[in-house]
């Protein structure tokens, strides 16, 4: 399976639940592609569970960097609608209790060859996950 494939499959079983980039305002497009690809590429679901280690792993595994990255999740509109509706004491709660798979991911981080690219080239869409996985070290936890 292709990022590409991977992403419509990602939309296709959330629908509903996760809005495409393309029905988002141009502010939150590239934002929530990018996060979305994460979802692909370090196979997570739309758990709550899943949804703090996309967070967690976009911040350790990706080249975005921490300050960009809370920068978009502080300041973006739909972004911060998300944290509203979810509750910022929930989210508290769902980080302090992924705490064990957020250290097997630092653990994983290590093992990485390179840092997943916040935006990466229109190319990897074709390329499979298993490939794209294995050039840069990501192992799915």
């Amino acid at each position: 399976m292709t990022l590409a494939e991977g992403l419509d499959e990602y939309y296709r079983a959330n629908q509903g639940r996760v809005t495409r980039p393309d029905d988002l305002s141009q502010e939150s497009r590239d934002l929530f592609r990018s996060h979305d690809m994460c979802h692909v590429i370090l196979g997570l679901d739309t758990t709550l569970a899943d949804e703090t280690m996309a967070d967690m792993r976009t911040l350790i595994s990706c080249d975005v960097g921490f300050r960009a990255y809370w920068r978009y999740l502080t300041t973006n509109p739909d972004a911060k609608a998300l944290f509203e509706e979810l509750g910022y004491g929930r989210a508290v709660l769902a980080t302090l209790i992924a705490v064990p798979r957020i250290l097997r991911a630092v653990l994983e981080n290590f093992r990485m060859t390179q840092k997943w690219p916040w935006k990466p080239p229109a190319s990897y869409l074709d390329r499979p996950l298993s490939e794209l996985r294995r050039a840069h070290g990501i192992r799915v936890i």
